[in-house]
Parts: C-alpha cells; structure tokens; sequence
C-alpha cells in the first residue's frame, strides 16, 4: 500500500516548505523505550543547515533510561564502561508537519543511527521497521489502529507534582460512559485535541467517556504499521500537551487508582496482500468467522501473549489493571466480539475484517506493541497455529492452566520475554537483553519503594 505522509511531502522543497509556513523553530525527536518523545527544539536554519540531513547528536542514555531519567545500570549497550557516547537522531521527512496550536513550529520523528552511521537496532521504531521488512519479505502489508483510555486531573502536572499526586481530582465524577451529557461537559477540551490531531495527520474517528471518572477512550483511523505507531505517538504527545494548556493533566498510567477502571492501549490488527491490496483476514463465504490465515495470525498472537507481555505491560503498575479484570484480559483466551477475553476476533467478509489485541495498557509504547503482535502474528502463519475453542460468555474465572496463564508480575514478564524465541528472532538479541534488562529494573525499583498503602498498613499497627 501506499505510505502515508504527514503535512509535509518528502518530494517538495523542504526550504520553501518552511519558509511558506513561517517555521523558525523544529521539534526534533524520538521515541525512546518507554514510547515517550524527547527531543531538541532545533531553529530552522540550522535545521535546513545540517540536523534535516546529518540528524542531531543525542546522548544514547536516550534508550537506556527509565521514566524517571535515571540511568539504568548492567546494561551492555551503554554506562560508565562505554562513557555515555553520542548517536545520531536522523529525521524521517515523511513525518515532518506542522504543529497545532504552536505558530511557527513543526516537528519531526526521527530515526536513531550508531556513530557509525548503522541503525540503531534498539531503538523502538527501527525495532518496528525491521518486522514491517518481515511481514513485507512475505507479501503482507500490515494494517493497525490504536485506541486509547486515559484519564483527566484538575491542575497541571506541577501543580499535582507539588502536592504528591495526592487527591486528584478527575474531569468529571462518577461512571457514566457513552454519555453525551459528560462528553458535552469535557468537549472544550476533547474537540481542542481532536481538532489540533487532525491538522496533525491523527484523525480521531471517535471520542467519548469511558468506564471511570474522568476517563476518555478516543479511537484512532487505522493506517500502515508506522504511520499507526507515529499517530500514536503523535496522540499521546497532544493529549498531554493540550490539556495543561487548559490546566488539567493527561494520565495515560494502566491503573490510576484501585477503585477506578484501568486504561487499556488496545490495538487492531490486519494483513493486506501486497500484491492485490486486499484484506486477507475478510472471509466473504462465512463472514461470521475469520479467515485461515486471519486465524492463523490470532493464534500467533494468543500463543505468544505470555512471552510478549513484558511489552504489553511494562510497568509493576501495568499488573494491577490486568488483574482487576475491568474489561481488561486476565488469561490467554480468544473469543469472537468479546471484551473479556485476550485477543477479540472481529469477523467480516470485507475490509473491517480485524483482531484486537486487548492485552496492552495505555502505558505501553505503541512501536514495541505493534511489533510485538504483527511478530507473534507471523510466527502464526508460518507455523500454521491454532486457537482452538473460542470462549463463549465470561473469560473471568476460567482456569489458570498453563495454557491459559499469563505473567502476573513484571518480574514474571522480564523472566518469560527473555526466553523468548519469536522476539529473538523478530527483534534480535540483543534487543531482548536490553529490554528484559530494563524491566528488571523497574521491577526493581517497585520492589524497593515504601508505598502509602504499608505506611496507613502497618506504621501504627505493627
């Protein structure tokens, strides 16, 4: 198919471009392993100069930091053993547009490249760009959507860092989704987002109040693989952005409080022939039922979940939405239309013919989950998998049976994806060792910490 461009076409004169749009400033940057975009904000002159060809010099603690920008120690790549070096942040063109809401600026999604002008093979979105290659090499062009959760809190995130995060106060009270009521209440804001997305290139086929206080799900248009994850990027990166404008924050965490519903980052899913352009999970003669092939790539996606699923959750937090079972999956299992299973089969005999992969929280860098499920799809075809029974009604409660388990910490996850040999040969090794590394880490750095549930358990009691 086609790959999509953003405002800008790589075929045009760049300069003009930018001169005719009035761009003094370019926001350049990355994805980096937890899916969020940091970069530089690069004056146009110099942009044009040199960073639009050469790219821009990043430490390459860039993809060996955790949320929190600290350094993460015992890993290969980079440390104090390598002297932190420099790598090259490239702009991919095809991504350059202009930023809404911010005159005079544009922004970029780059490419990471060594000091040797290679690729990065650990940076999220050449990960991406490898499988893509794979599905291609086999005559597939991916197909994806992402749709969102997430949750919005009165005052900006300074004004909730300074008191702790502590009684948050949510867009709106109570549990009323679908309601045009509330999502009238909250338009202000939702439409500014929406508005701002789809001068971006992100259109948001449709918004509305979801299963907690204060929670949004807002569903992206599908698109190729790439153009998907940099929507959702570009997404996350706005919604963030325009609600502190407005004086409220953004959260995107997989499970804000213990009584609320989690946020899901749930994706879709299909293949394309690359030769005919047609849907090949679209079953005209049973459209109640998916195709082969569509069944082949659900079951590599099921087979795979547990081994995958230090990419789906990636966070201890991300655990706590997955158990709580809102509309959240709880085990490895399958159904047709069914929200409480794992992977959702949605049959058609035309285009629309999909699977949704429900495992990820809206915490999850969209690259590493869309890699992820297309590898462990393809790993479907090519070993001819099979799901078996869908499940009928209810997935909660059903047997924990080896089959049907999945991680039930982060530790688990890290332990399980390590081992894991479609990963391996999907994203590389040393990709799996650094990855796996890095959710040690912050399995590490839960285990360590003294939460206010021990200190309200136990500072008098004990």
């Amino acid at each position: 198919m086609n790959k999509e461009v953003r405002g800008y076409d790589p075929e045009t004169d760049l300069k003009t471009y930018l001169e005719d749009n009035g761009v003094k400033v370019v926001k350049v940057g990355a994805p980096d392993m937890e899916g969020m975009w940091r970069g530089k904000r690069i004056m146009t002159e110099f942009f044009l100069k040199t960073v639009a060809t050469e790219g821009s010099h990043f430490a390459d603690l860039f993809f060996a930091w955790d949320p929190q920008s600290e350094p993460i120690p015992g890993l290969d790549y980079t440390g104090a053993h390598t002297g932190y070096p420099d790598l090259a942040l490239v702009p991919d063109l095809s991504t350059l547009h202009l930023v809404a809401g911010e005159p005079g600026v544009a922004a970029v999604i780059c490419d990471a490249f060594t000091p040797e002008g290679e690729p990065l093979e650990l940076a999220p979105r050449e990960v991406l760009r490898r499988v893509i290659g794979r599905a291609e090499e086999a005559g597939f062009d991916p197909i994806c959507a992402y749709e969102f959760e997430f949750y919005l809190f009165k005052g900006t995130p300074n004004e909730l860092a300074s008191q702790g995060y502590s009684d948050l106060t949510p867009i709106t009270d109570g549990i009323f989704p679908y309601s045009f009521t509330r999502d009238s209440g909250t338009e202000w804001i939702i439409g500014d987002i929406r508005d701002r997305l789809a001068k971006m290139g992100v259109f948001i086929e449709a918004s509305n109040s979801e299963y907690g206080p204060g929670q949004i799900e807002v569903n992206i248009h599908y698109s190729d693989a790439m153009f998907a994850a940099d929507s959702a990027l570009i997404l996350k990166n706005t919604v963030k952005e325009v609600a502190a404008e407005h004086g409220y924050t953004a959260s995107f965490m997989a499970k804000v409080k213990s009584d609320v519903s989690g946020s899901s980052g749930h994706v879709h899913l299909s293949l394309l022939s690359r030769e005919t352009g047609e849907s090949l999970f679209a079953n005209p003669e049973s459209p109640r039922h998916l195709s082969g092939l569509g069944m082949n790539y659900l079951s590599g996606i099921l087979r795979n979940a547990g081994h995958m699923s230090a990419i789906y959750m990636p966070t201890p937090n991300a655990f706590k939405r997955a158990a709580a079972g809102d509309f959240s999956a709880t085990n490895c299992t399958w159904g047709v239309d069914n929200r409480t299973v794992a992977i959702r089969s949605i049959p058609s005999g035309g285009h629309s013919a999909r699977v949704e992969n429900r495992l990820a929280g809206a915490d999850a860098n969209p690259y590493l989950v869309i890699a992820a499920s297309i590898a462990s799809g393809l790993d479907g075809i090519d070993r001819k998998l099979e799901a078996g029974e869908p499940v009928v009604g209810t997935a909660y409660g059903i047997g924990d049976s080896e089959e049907l388990h999945l991680p039930i910490s982060l530790e688990e996850a890290a332990d399980l994806f390590s081992n894991c040999e479609v990963a391996k040969s999907y994203f590389g090794e040393s990709f799996v060792k650094h990855y796996a590394r890095m959710r040690q880490w912050e399995a590490e750095q839960s285990r360590l910490a003294v939460t206010d549930w021990e200190v309200k358990r136990y500072l008098e009691r004990m």
